[in-house]
């Protein structure tokens, strides 16, 4: 299997090149020249472990045994619970993705992720310094997983004052020699900027040794995908699934596994006021607009930077690359109408509102708090026709935001316990301003890393 840039303009590489690299020296993002058809009845009864590995055997140049192993480790008892629990409530399932180290459907990939980078270097000799943007979750899951990976280093940018208090401290209190955090005073698209900005000045990415875990990184779409597979095996219905998406990957994922021929009914994804993935899909007009603050920050992005592996493989071809030079430099894009054939794909919003009055109608109706992530997906769940067995995405754990669900509820909530003891650790993180040059300058002193 070999992966292509979006844009056209990098030459094609493997599976473990292009997850070293994670975006391409083009710009682009890499997708693979094909999606392989899973063989979906011999996948019954297979341990989750088990399945990722074989969902994921198609896209690797990596051995069978040692790919076996990196998801064995990644799912196994180290984990923290079960990895994707199906939960059913009165109008589907709910699937709870927030079970790993850091109460994040961040960890799903993430932990599979950090431990192939390792392998990947082993069998090299080197050495990466992974370069991540994240607006809440991702942070401190990318942290986390290169936490026991000697040729990891992870340095973390995040907007000043636009995370939650618990995900900074996610984040902050890691004690690690091979972690860092980068305080940037600005949004999330400016930490996506910068890191698309230095990612694609090839001299200084090969002397930094530059790595991405972002959902620009193919492998971790891949391995969110598996999820979706999961769904499939334990109703026996086709997908009809509510996915709160920010930057468009996990979304992605789950029209990915629709392309791997897991029989898809409908995909719908499910946004906060920051809604251009939204508008995109009502009007086939992307267009940027000012980002703002919610009390669901992991979608506070209004560029989404996946929708480019949406627009090159669902039919767009080589107009990609104009496509993203043209919105690039005026913020505004209008595409023809793709991906015609297939699932019926919606989207939906939900205002501060109607998360708040989400988390609380779930909570009388059922007895669960939600994330006001979870209740964006419910919000839009409960607006869609229902066609068939719903299965709302589930993204973190409410203890993660005890502000908004107490705001919700007209309570003081407790959060989760392990999320409470950080509260007195001791923060680490450099504050700079929002700019590449400034980034660019701190992370000259990584250059011993390694």
């Amino acid at each position: 299997m070999r992966y292509w840039s979006t844009r056209g303009l990098a030459a094609p590489v493997g599976f473990q090149e292009a997850t070293l690299q994670g975006l391409a020296s083009d710009g682009g993002l890499f997708v693979p020249e094909q999606v392989p058809t899973l063989d979906l009845e011999s996948l019954r009864g297979l341990t989750y472990a088990q399945l990722a590995t074989r969902v994921m055997a198609p896209f690797c140049d990596i051995p069978a045994p040692d790919l076996s192993a990196l998801c064995e480790s990644a799912y196994g008892p180290s984990y923290g619970g079960e990895v994707a629990p199906l939960r059913p409530d009165p109008w589907g399932h709910v699937l709870e993705l927030f079970h790993g180290p850091t109460f994040s459907f961040k960890d799903v990939a993430l932990q599979f992720l950090g431990r192939t980078l390792n392998y990947i270097l082993e069998k090299r000799g080197g050495h990466c310094n992974l370069l991540v943007a994240t607006s809440g979750d991702t942070g401190s899951a990318a942290l986390q997983s290169v936490v026991g990976c000697p040729r990891l280093t992870a340095v973390v940018m995040y907007p000043k004052g636009r995370v939650s208090a618990v995900q900074e401290m996610q984040m902050t209190s890691l004690p690690e020699p091979n972690t860092f955090c980068l305080e940037l005073d600005g949004t999330f698209d400016d930490c996506q900027a910068i890191l698309k900005q230095l990612n694609r000045d090839a001299e200084f990415k090969q002397r930094l040794r530059l790595g991405a875990v972002n959902s620009v990184n193919f492998a971790r779409l891949l391995a969110q995908s598996v999820y979706y597979v999961w769904i499939w095996l334990q109703t026996g219905q086709p997908l009809q699934v509510v996915v709160p998406t920010g930057n468009f990957g996990n979304f992605l994922s789950a029209w990915l596994a629709y392309r791997m021929a897991v029989p898809t009914r409908r995909l719908a994804l499910a946004t906060n006021e920051n809604d251009i993935v939204h508008r995109y899909f009502s009007t086939g007009v992307y267009q940027r607009a000012e980002v703002h603050e919610t009390l669901a920050p992991a979608m506070d992005i209004q560029v989404a930077s996946n929708l480019e592996r949406f627009f090159s493989m669902a039919g767009g071809g080589e107009q990609v690359r104009d496509w993203m030079d043209r919105f690039e430099s005026q913020g505004s894009l209008q595409t023809p109408r793709l991906a015609q054939e297939g699932p019926e794909i919606v989207s939906g919003r939900a205002t501060r509102t109607e998360i708040l009055q989400a988390i609380r109608d779930y909570h009388e109706q059922v007895g669960v708090v939600l994330c006001p992530h979870t209740a964006v997906a419910w919000h839009v769940a409960r607006q869609l026709p229902q066609i068939g067995l719903e299965v709302v995405i589930a993204t973190a754990h409410p203890g993660k935001f005890p502000e908004a669900v107490g705001e919700a509820l007209g309570i003081t909530y407790p959060g989760h316990p392990a999320l409470e003891c950080l509260r007195d650790r001791p923060r680490r993180a450099v504050s700079l301003p929002a700019e590449a040059g400034a980034v660019r300058n701190w992370l000259e002193g990584l250059k011993g890393q390694g």
